[in-house]
């Protein structure tokens, strides 16, 4: 009984050591995954030929995944590594590589098994080879159709994919428009002057005929208004002169002011006084009656 008891407690000590074994194993393998992928994402930051991020990184990211898948099926490995610490490493880390991935929209570069991709790079390539073959006097007017071709179903996969294209198609649509705009100069737009001359014309113009049309408006609405009011019958019932005439009397006052009544009262006195004056003086000087002689 000894035995067997014995025995169990080494098999189970040896399973949970093996098993942590297993995990240790399994977490190195998904670590050494991770490092290839970035490699290869920090490498082909730049394209080199034909070689960029999306298509050359898809094995290692693939694998990414499957080492990843593999630690998290095993439900000890789970428990062990997952909220181990407050940073959550490993899953953290995950995340941000498989970010990285998705905000490339690579998967979109293998629809149809790689067909999109592929279709677009081969039209990337005749466009390359005309230019190369082509001399730059003639480059803009020969190379214009393949130009307009690869334009054409770049904007039918932006169109059918709301914006989330491949990252190497991106890349490469991007490229081909700057060597087609700036190097080039092929894409250089010719001005209409005529348009150019009209659009001056009524912009200049614009503000005197608003001017002159406002003028001319309030104008006639002020004749308008002064016709109706010559046309206007007089009132029933306005005052007549005599009316007018009679009011205005009756609003004076009735009375002499206090200072009138005053200044005519002193007049008057001194007219008394200068009349005695003088009634006295003629009494003074009246002429002595001599008697007649005989």
């Amino acid at each position: 009984m000894r035995k067997l008891l014995l025995f169990i407690v080494v098999c189970c000590t040896a399973h949970a050591a093996t098993s942590k074994h297993t995990c240790k194993t399994l977490l190195h393998e998904l670590a050494d995954c991770q490092m290839w992928f970035v490699f290869c994402t920090t490498s082909h930051a730049i394209p080199d030929g034909d070689k960029r991020f999306c298509g050359s990184c898809k094995l290692q990211h693939d694998n990414m995944t499957a080492a990843y898948d593999l630690l998290m099926k095993n439900e000890m490995c789970s428990n062990l590594y997952k909220d181990a610490d407050r940073m959550n490493v490993v899953i953290t880390t995950n995340k941000l590589l498989v970010g990285l991935w998705d905000r490339a929209s690579c998967d979109n570069c293998f629809k149809f098994d790689g067909q999109v991709l592929k279709n677009f790079t081969d039209l990337n390539d005749e466009f390359r080879k005309c230019i190369n073959f082509t001399s730059d006097n003639d480059v803009c007017t020969k190379c214009k159709p393949e130009y307009i071709d690869m334009n054409d179903f770049y904007l039918d996969l932006d169109k059918n994919n709301n914006g989330h294209i491949c990252f190497d198609i991106q890349d490469m649509m991007n490229r081909t428009r700057v060597l087609w705009s700036k190097e080039l100069k092929c894409c250089q737009r010719v001005v209409n002057m005529t348009v150019f001359l009209t659009s001056v014309g009524v912009v200049a113009l614009l503000p005197l005929l608003l001017f002159y049309s406002g003028a001319i408006v309030l104008t006639k609405r002020r004749e308008s208004h002064h016709g109706l009011l010559n046309e206007q019958e007089p009132e029933l019932d306005a005052p007549s002169t005599s009316q007018l005439i009679t009011a205005a009397i009756l609003s004076t006052p009735s009375e002499p002011p206090a200072f009138v009544v005053q200044a005519q009262t002193e007049k008057v006195s001194k007219l008394v006084s200068l009349t005695d004056d003088s009634s006295d003086l003629s009494s003074d000087d009246e002429p002595v009656i001599k008697p007649k002689i005989n």
